[in-house]
């Protein structure tokens, strides 16, 4: 009897944190319009970017990939139909658009600026060109 208590609490133990993963990904997949900025400590290439944001005062939700693999994977699969590939860092996620594995990241970089011009979050005045 104590074993089938324990692996019913242990199933709804296990539910309820599918569940809370579920309803973290809707959130984060709702807001549109917002930069998810995927980033690895000690990686060259995530400071570049995160120093052109910060100069280019864009608003930004960094979010560390150790903790956040799996949403990362899911907005990778989005972009990739489902397979899995080698990827390179940052992961940018702007409305529908899906940046990794880029190599110019000027191009890149003032892209994302651009649209967020264009929807409003950040103004010409404040924006280094």
């Amino acid at each position: 009897m104590m074993r089938v208590q324990s692996f019913i609490i242990l199933i709804m133990m296990f539910s309820l944190g599918l569940f809370a993963q579920d309803s973290k990904k809707e959130n984060v997949s709702q807001t549109q319009k917002e930069l998810l900025f995927f980033s690895n400590d000690g990686c060259g290439k995530c400071s570049r970017a995160q120093r052109y944001f910060d100069e280019h005062h864009m608003p930004y939700e960094k979010l560390p990939i150790k903790e956040n693999r799996p949403l990362m994977y899911e907005f990778i699969h989005q972009k990739t139909g489902g397979k899995n590939i080698g990827i390179k860092y940052p992961v940018l996620v702007y409305g529908d658009s899906i940046y990794f594995n880029f190599k110019d990241y000027n191009h890149v970089l003032s892209e994302i600026e651009t649209m967020m011009k264009d929807d409003g979050l950040i103004d010409e005045e404040n924006s280094k060109q």
